[in-house]
C-alpha cells in the first residue's frame, strides 16, 4: 500500500530530536508499505533533508505550516492534494495535522495517531485550550484513530463513535545480555541518577535536581545526568551552583537517539518526575535497558511499569528522594536483566506492526462503504 504519511513532529535539521516517535513509526509501516512523508514544519525551518544521519529510503518532503499562522494553511493542503492524489491511504501524525488533512478532502481511507499530552486533563496553555476546543472535534474525521495511550484513548473516545485502537510507541531494548549498572544498596555506593526529556517545566528537570541535593543533603554520594533541551539549562545550572552540586550535575543537550542507550547503560536509576505523559517513551526506553524507575504525574507510563522496578512520587524534592532510597534498598527489587526481560516482553515491534495492519484494512474498508 502506498502511505502519505502528514505530520507537524519529525526531526529536521534544526531539531534532531524532535517527532523522533513519528520518525520511528515510519520506518515501522515502511516495512510493510511504501511510505512518503510530508513534514509540516515551522515557517522559517529549513525546507531541506534529509535529517542529519538519516539514511533512510522513504523520501520526505517539507512545507511550512503552523496553526498560529493562518497564512501557511493553503500551501499545506495543497501540498496534501498533490501527494495525496498519488497514494492509497493518508496517516496523520499528531493534532496540528487533523485541520490541514480534513480540509484536503483527499478522498482516500484516514488513519490518525495521536501522542498529544495536551488533550488530556487541564490545558498546559492558553493557546493549547483554544487549539483543543476548536480541533478536537476533527478527531471524528478520520477512519480510524490510533492513541499511544489509554487515557488519551478514553478522551478522544467521547468525540468518536468509532473506537480508538491503542498501539504505544516504539521501546528501543538493550541487546540481551546488557543492561544498566547494578546497585549494591551500600551506605557508601556512588547512585549514579539520570534523566531523559526537555528541560521544561511538565518534565521536572528542576525537581529531579532538587532530589539530587536532597539525597547529598542525607549524606548520600548521588548524582544526576540529563540528556535533553530547553529554556531550563541556565536555570538548572544555577541551582546547582548554589546548591554546591554543580560538580555533580551533568547536561548532555541533545543526544542522537542511537547513542542514548550507552547513556542508559552508564547508571544506576531513571528518574524523570513528568507531570504527565501519554505514553511515556523515555521511561519505557529507561525499563528496556534495565534501569529501575522513579517518576511522577499520570498517564500512560502508569499502565506499564512494574511495582518490582520501579516507583510512583509526588514532583517534590524530599518525596522523590525517599522513593529513590526505598527503591534503592527494596530487598525485593528486580535485578537488571529481569527489568530488561520484561521490557522486552511488554514493547514488541511485531505486535505493533499487527495492530496497524489491522488498523489500516479498518480504515480502507470504511473509506469504500462511504463511497457507496
Amino acid at each position: 500500500m502506498r502511505v502519505l504519511v502528514v505530520t507537524p513532529w519529525y526531526p529536521s535539521l534544526e531539531a534532531p530530536g524532535a517527532g523522533v516517535f513519528n520518525l520511528r513509526d515510519v520506518e515501522l509501516l515502511s516495512q510493510q508499505h511504501e511510505v512518503t512523508v510530508l513534514h509540516l514544519t515551522h515557517p522559517g525551518a529549513s525546507l531541506a533533508g534529509p535529517v542529519p544521519g538519516d539514511t533512510r529510503e522513504f523520501p520526505t518532503e517539507r512545507v511550512p505550516f503552523v496553526l498560529s499562522r493562518p497564512g501557511t494553511l493553503r500551501g499545506a493542503v495543497a501540498a496534501i492534494r498533490r501527494l495525496g492524489a498519488q497514494v492509497d491511504l493518508v496517516h496523520s501524525m499528531a493534532f496540528p495535522a487533523l485541520l490541514p488533512v480534513a480540509l484536503a478532502k483527499t478522498g482516500k481511507p484516514w488513519v490518525h495517531t495521536e501522542h498529544w499530552s495536551g488533550l488530556v486533563g487541564a490545558a498546559p496553555s492558553p493557546q493549547a485550550k483554544v487549539a483543543r476546543a476548536v480541533l478536537k472535534p476533527s478527531l471524528s474525521r478520520p477512519h480510524e484513530v490510533v492513541a499511544v495511550g489509554r487515557g488519551l484513548a478514553d478522551v478522544i473516545d467521547r468525540v468518536r463513535s468509532v473506537p480508538v485502537t491503542v498501539i504505544g510507541n516504539k521501546v528501543r531494548i538493550a541487546p540481551a545480555g546488557m543492561s544498566a549498572l547494578p546497585m549494591t544498596g551500600g551506605a557508601d555506593e556512588p547512585l549514579k541518577l539520570v534523566g531523559v526529556g526537555g528541560l521544561v517545566p511538565h518534565k521536572g528537570p528542576l525537581a529531579a535536581l532538587d532530589a539530587m541535593i536532597e539525597l547529598n543533603a542525607r549524606g548520600i554520594d548521588a548524582s544526576l545526568t540529563w540528556a535533553g533541551v530547553g529554556p531550563l539549562d541556565q536555570a538548572l545550572l544555577e541551582r546547582s551552583v548554589a546548591a554546591g552540586v554543580r560538580e555533580r550535575l551533568c547536561l548532555l543537550g541533545h543526544v542522537d537517539p542511537e547513542a542514548l542507550g550507552d547513556v542508559l547503560l552508564a547508571h544506576h536509576m531513571f528518574v524523570l518526575p513528568t507531570d504527565g505523559e501519554t505514553f511515556g517513551v523515555a521511561i519505557a526506553e529507561a525499563l528496556g535497558h534495565g534501569l529501575p524507575v522513579v517518576t511522577s504525574g499520570v498517564g500512560g507510563h502508569l499502565d506499564f511499569l512494574p511495582p518490582e522496578a520501579s516507583r510512583v512520587a509526588a514532583s517534590e524534592s524530599a518525596a522523590l528522594a525517599d522513593a529513590i532510597v526505598a527503591l534503592r534498598n527494596d530487598p525485593t527489587r528486580w535485578g537488571n536483566a529481569e527489568i530488561r526481560d520484561y521490557a522486552e516482553t511488554q514493547f514488541s515491534e511485531d505486535v505493533r506492526g499487527r495492530h496497524y495492519q489491522g488498523v489500516y484494512a479498518s480504515a480502507s474498508r470504511r473509506a469504500q462503504i462511504e463511497k457507496r
